[in-house]
C-alpha cells in the first residue's frame, strides 16, 4: 500500500478530532449515510534470537494500530482504514515497519448488504485469496506463517492493492469470489534485468470458492486458483535455466477445516510456480492450525507451516486472555527451523548492468538464516 501523503496526514488529524461522530448518521443530498469508526492498538514484547544482537535480543512497540471507517448508505459502502507501527528493532524493512502511518486500505463495495446475488468492490483491497487469509490485520498469530510471508515466503494469504473484485453468493454460507488486480514491476523476485511489458490486468487474475457450514456441519473449506505477474528474474546459482520475463504465473490452493464453539482445526495446500518463489522446482506451502475454547474468554492455539523448496518450518503456540471487554492479552513461543539441502541459502545471484558488469548481487529466495531462530512474545490488544 501506499505511504501516506501530507494531504491524507492533514485528514487524518482532522478525522481523529471528529471521532466523537462515531456510530452515527448524517445525511448526503437527503440520503442517509451511516458512519462508524473502530479500531485496535497492538502494544507487543518480545525476546529471542528472533530479534537483532544488537537490539539486545529484544523488541517492544506496537506492531500494528489501526483506525477504520466505514461509511454505508443503501447497498453502498465505503472502507477507509489507517494504519501505523512504531518498533524498536532495528531489522524491520522502513517501508513496513519503524514508524510510519499509512492508508492500508480504501475501497468501495457495491451491494455491501447482499447475502445472496452478486456484488462488488473497487479500489485498494485485501484480496482474500486461501483458505485463512486476510487484510492489513495480519495473521492468527503473534508471529507470521509461512502463507504471511515468515522467513521470505511469498505472503499469498496477505496479498493486497489496487484490485477489481466481485462476489457471488450462491448462498449465505457458499459463494464465489473472483477478480483482477495490478502490481508494480517490484513484484519480480531477485529481479536481474529489467522488465519490458510490465504487470497489466490480465497477468493477474484469480477465482476463490469457499463452502461455510458444508452439509449443515461444522465444515468448510476453498478451493482457488490465482495467476500472478512475474517480473524478470535472473536464473538460479548453479542452474542453466535462463530468466524468465515479464509472465503471468500460477499459485493454486485447498484447504479444509471443521468448526465447532470448542475448537477449529484447519489444514491448507499451496502450490506456487518456481518463477513466482525464484526456486529450481515448483514451490509448495503447507498451513495446519488448531485452536481450542475452554473457556469463556480463553482460547489456545497451536500452528505449524511449512514451505518445501524454502526449506523453512514454523511452530506458533500460544494463548489468549480476553480479560476485559475491549482488552485481551495473548503470550506465544514460536520456533522456526531450517534447513539448506538445496543451497537455496547457500549464495546469490548477480545483477548485471547494462555494460555486461556486475554490479551487486542479491540473495537466492530467503537470506542467510541461523539453523533455528525462536522467540517468546506478549501482546496487549485493545480494540474499540
Amino acid at each position: 500500500m501506499s505511504e501516506i501523503k501530507p494531504i491524507a496526514a492533514i485528514a487524518l488529524g482532522v478525522l481523529a478530532s471528529t471521532a466523537t461522530l462515531a456510530d452515527t448518521t448524517v445525511s448526503v443530498d437527503d440520503y442517509p449515510v451511516d458512519l462508524a469508526w473502530s479500531g485496535f492498538i497492538r502494544a507487543d514484547y518480545g525476546n529471542g534470537n528472533r530479534y537483532a544482537a544488537a537490539d539486545g535480543e529484544d523488541r517492544l512497540g506496537v506492531t500494528k494500530a489501526l483506525l477504520l471507517l466505514t461509511a454505508s448508505t443503501q447497498d453502498l459502502q465505503a472502507i477507509l482504514d489507517f494504519g501505523g507501527t512504531a518498533l524498536s528493532d532495528s531489522n524491520v524493512v522502513p517501508a513496513n515497519g519503524g514508524n510510519n502511518v499509512g492508508i492500508k486500505d480504501a475501497f468501495v463495495v457495491v451491494g455491501a448488504d447482499k447475502t445472496s446475488g452478486f456484488s462488488f468492490s473497487a479500489g485498494a483491497q485485501p484480496l482474500l485469496f486461501g483458505l485463512k487469509p486476510n487484510g492489513y490485520p495480519s495473521d492468527s498469530s503473534l508471529q507470521a506463517n509461512i502463507d504471511y510471508g515468515a522467513d521470505g515466503a511469498f505472503a499469498v494469504s496477505q496479498q493486497a492493492g489496487p484490485a477489481l473484485i466481485g462476489t457471488y453468493r450462491f448462498t449465505p454460507d457458499l459463494s464465489m469470489r473472483f477478480g483482477t488486480f495490478d502490481l508494480a514491476e517490484s513484484n519480480a523476485v531477485n529481479a536481474t534485468t529489467p522488465a519490458t511489458n510490465g504487470s497489466k490486468l490480465k497477468d493477474n487474475l484469480f477465482v476463490l470458492l469457499r463452502a461455510n457450514h458444508l452439509g449443515g456441519s461444522g465444515f468448510y473449506g476453498t478451493v482457488g486458483a490465482e495467476r500472478i505477474y512475474v517480473g524478470a528474474s535472473g536464473a538460479l546459482v548453479g542452474s542453466s535455466s535462463g530468466p524468465v520475463v515479464d509472465t503471468g504465473k500460477a499459485i493454486y490452493s485447498a484447504g479444509a477445516g471443521f468448526k465447532q464453539s470448542l475448537f477449529d482445526v484447519s489444514v491448507e495446500y499451496i502450490h506456487l510456480d518456481k518463477a513466482i518463489t525464484h526456486t529450481r522446482s515448483d514451490e509448495r506451502y503447507v498451513r495446519a492450525h488448531a485452536e481450542v475454547h475452554p473457556a469463556v474468554d480463553w482460547t489456545a492455539y497451536a500452528d505449524y507451516s511449512k514451505g518445501e523448496e524454502l526449506g523453512a518450518s514454523t511452530y506458533r503456540i500460544g494463548g489468549n486472555w480476553q480479560f476485559r471487554r475491549h482488552l485481551g492479552l495473548t503470550v506465544e513461543y514460536s520456533k522456526d527451523t531450517f534447513t539448506a539441502t538445496d543451497g537455496l541459502y547457500s549464495g546469490s545471484t548477480s545483477i548485471v548492468g547494462a555494460a555486461g558488469a556486475v554490479i551487486g548481487s542479491v540473495p537466492v529466495y530467503g537470506a542467510v538464516r541461523a539453523p533455528n531462530i525462536q522467540s517468546i512474545d506478549a501482546r496487549l490488544t485493545f480494540t474499540f
